[in-house]
């Protein structure tokens, strides 16, 4: 961009005071001419005079660009005096000396190609006076000679003129540039430099002494004592001590300024011009100074310190001990990214790279920056070596060199600091959740405890039995533990043991994702092992609990008058089952059970008959009885039912079940398309219903949308059918569409039954 000249103020106030003068003196030339040689109306010629006086002086005021005055004034003049001579009958002989003095006039504009356009525009004109309108312009009656000698004269006055006008002009725009560059250094320097006279005042000073003064404006500092504008006594003892000795003064100034030390460099000499100034400099050392102090503080600290640039590439400066936390040599010149790389994921690592250039933009409140630092605990892994430590980053920018913005990043070892703050929650963790299962295993009955015992026993040691049978495909000892921990899961639903439930629940579901897997690795079964043994232990802690509360009450927990085997004891945990069901899927359902054969529950397999009732009952409360809306719309009372029979046959050989709900009965529409989806039949095979009561007792299948605490894993079914399986049992259900289903169960008292069968009536 082409920089704009500056015209000399005082120049063009001459111009234009002139040009207002000439306007004034040619139209007094003119009256006193006309009284003389040709009377004319004076009104009309003041009149006329008092016009041009008005235009001249709104040309001046108006025009913006002041480099068009060079042509427009001398121009309306021009013609302004031409009038007049035609009117006054061109009895003056100076014309041609007006003519010259307007040039002058034009130069003094200082535009040389608008004084150039002004002078061959004169030369026309008068050509145009003295050919079109026969005008003498030398005054009537003078003779050629004197015409063409008065055109010379003015045609090289001319020239003249303008030559000397360009040097002047060519002298002052260098002049100018010179003030205007020294103007635009003293004003962007970031050093201070200032000129004073042999009275200690200013002459010239930069905008930051200016700023140092607390002046906003540098040019309201000339004329001042340079030592006001030093603050503070330190500053003033080093400028009084710089003013004495002036010639050849050089010192490092140290001071502090806002709070903040400051180092400068100052220097100060006189001038030779004779003048009697002098000339000081003043170097902001502080950056360098402060860098010397950090690398002598980053070597000493251990912390990680280091500048990081745009790129997020580490700078040669670096405490020595960044390279022990991170494990990693030579650090110069890497990318800081590229060695946290291992540490997060990739969008984690886009994040982290726009967090970087936020703080960098300097926009954003620092505040909020800290608030949404994402390296506040990062997990620093170095895939090389293997070593694994924790962390914390903070950020803050910094100006370097030629006021390029870098990073200084301070990174803290908090590793042992995490790992006692994990090891303290996961304390008070444990002491919760003993405190929470205190009071789960108060409000359980003796009996019923013992029962859970006894069944959790006999599960972990199934378990463990599969785990050791080498016969066994991996899928299908799956399939079996995934039972296991199901049926022990149900029960401590039911017994309200709320924390056991819920880690049994997510052992399940680790269950699940490997069975749905193409393959599981030896690591993961091993991985499994180890998790079912941590549960496992922690059953120990129940007797211990148990054992602590008997020796409070003294040792008078009790227990039913009928045994672990009785009546009431399964039918109160069937009745939990549905209550807490029912709750948690907010229906309302009644469980009834007014026909039990206490011969049937002491004789038959116990744990069978309990784990195949609670997943029936679970099985109803999930997918049978409907939500109280739903009922309503279907006419059916609000409350659903779960009926539950248990006798012994009349010969004493089998113990017969029958559990029936009023719900909404199989949709076999749904498990059609489930089954079709999940490949367990074939798309013609849809309209049996024999093939699909079947496929409701397949492993992994389920009809609900999503999974829960109570169902949705299609393992409950699967469990009744091996359960039954195992004691030689048979099973029939009957469904009709809004009705209900009916469950009717055989299971043989007498050993070396028959195998099982699965039968279903329509």
């Amino acid at each position: 961009m082409a920089k704009k000249k500056i015209k000399p103020i005082r120049s063009l106030r001459t111009a234009n005071v002139v040009a207002i003068l000439a306007v004034l003196f040619l139209g007094a030339s003119f009256i006193f001419e006309t009284f003389i040689y040709k009377p004319v109306n004076n009104g009309l010629a003041g009149f006329f005079i008092l016009g041009f006086f008005a235009v001249i002086i709104s040309i001046i005021r108006n025009t913006i660009n002041l480099y068009k005055l060079a042509f427009n004034v001398p121009f309306v003049l021009q013609i302004y005096y031409s009038i007049l001579m035609l009117l006054g009958g061109w009895h003056s002989p100076h014309y041609f000396i007006v003519c010259l003095a307007l040039t002058g006039l034009s130069c003094i504009y200082f535009s040389f190609n608008r004084t150039v356009a002004y002078i061959i525009f004169q030369h026309l004109f008068i050509l145009f006076l003295m050919f079109a309108l026969k005008s003498p312009v030398a005054g009537v009656g003078a003779q050629s000679i004197a015409l063409i000698t008065n055109w010379a004269i003015l045609f090289f006055g001319g020239l003249i003129l303008l030559v000397v006008t360009r040097y002047a002009t060519v002298v002052l725009d260098r002049s100018l540039e010179n003030q205007t560059s020294f103007r635009n250094l003293l004003a962007t320097t970031e050093n201070i430099v200032a000129m004073i006279n042999e009275r200690n005042e200013i002459v010239y000073a930069s905008k930051t002494l200016a700023n140092l003064g607390s002046v906003e404006d540098s040019s309201l500092i000339q004329g001042r004592p340079i030592i006001d504008l030093f603050p503070g006594r330190s500053l003033k003892v080093y400028a009084g001590k710089m003013l004495k000795e002036k010639a050849d003064y050089k010192e490092d100034w140290e001071f502090s300024l806002n709070g903040q030390k400051r180092y400068f460099k100052t220097l100060a000499h006189s001038l030779s011009d004779g003048s009697g100034g002098t000339l000081i400099s003043m170097y902001d050392m502080t950056h360098l100074a402060e860098r010397d102090e950090i690398a002598a503080m980053k070597d000493s600290m251990k912390i990680g310190l280091f500048f990081m640039d745009r790129n997020c590439i580490i700078q040669d400066h670096y405490s020595r001990y960044l390279e022990e936390m991170l494990v990693e040599p030579n650090l110069f010149g890497r990318l800081f990214t590229d060695i946290i790389a291992d540490s997060v994921n990739p969008s984690e690592l886009e994040a982290i790279k726009d967090y970087f250039g936020m703080i960098l933009d300097r926009t954003y409140d620092q505040e909020m920056l800290d608030d949404i630092n994402p390296l506040t605990e990062l997990h620093y892994v170095n895939s090389r070596t293997g070593d694994r430590k924790v962390f914390q980053c903070a950020f803050s920018t910094v100006e370097r060199d030629k006021g390029e913005v870098f990073l200084l990043v301070t990174v803290y070892d908090i590793t042992e600091r995490v790992e006692l703050q994990k090891r303290l929650e996961e304390e008070q963790a444990r002491r919760q959740e003993e405190m929470q299962a205190v009071f789960e295993l108060i409000q359980v009955e003796p009996d019923v405890f013992s029962d859970f015992m006894e069944d959790l026993e006999h599960e972990f040691s199934t378990i463990e039995g599969i785990q050791k049978d080498a016969d066994i495909s991996t899928r299908e000892a799956l399939v079996k533990i995934y039972q296991s921990v199901h049926a022990m899961k149900s029960n401590s639903v039911i017994l309200g043991l709320n924390i056991y439930g819920n880690k049994l629940h997510d052992l399940e579901s680790k269950i699940k994702d490997m069975r749905e897997a193409e393959n599981v690795p030896f690591s993961e079964m091993l991985n499994l092992a180890m998790d079912i043994e941590k549960i496992s232990q922690e059953r120990e802690g129940f007797k211990d609990i148990i054992n602590k509360l008997q020796s409070y009450t003294g040792g008078t927990s009790g227990s039913s008058s009928g045994g672990r085997q009785n009546v009431k004891v399964l039918v109160d945990s069937l009745a939990k089952a549905t209550s807490r069901a029912a709750e948690d899927m907010e229906k309302q359902i009644l469980f009834e059970s007014s026909d039990i054969d206490p011969e049937a529950i002491e004789k038959g397999p116990r744990r069978v008959m309990k784990e195949i009732l609670l997943q029936l009952v679970r099985n109803s409360c999930v997918h049978g009885i409907e939500l109280p809306e739903e009922r309503k719309t279907k006419g059916k009372k609000e409350r659903g039912i779960i009926r539950l029979s248990i006798k012994v046959s009349e010969d004493k050989q089998h113990i017969h079940i029958k559990l029936s709900d009023d719900g909404k009965g199989l949709d076999y529409k749904k498990i059609a398309e489930r089954a079709i989806k999940n490949k367990l039949i074939k798309k013609e095979d849809a309209n049996s219903k024999d093939m699909l009561m079947k496929v409701i007792f397949s492993p992994g299948f389920s009809t609900a949308e999503k999974e829960g605490v109570h169902g949705g894993r299609g393992i409950g079914l699967n469990l009744v059918r091996d359960r039954i399986k195992e004691v030689n049992g048979t099973i029939k259900l009957r469904s009709e569409t809004d009705k209900g289903i009916v469950f009717f169960v055989s299971i043989p008292l007498a050993k070396n039954q028959k195998q099982p069968e699965k039968e279903a009536e329509e």
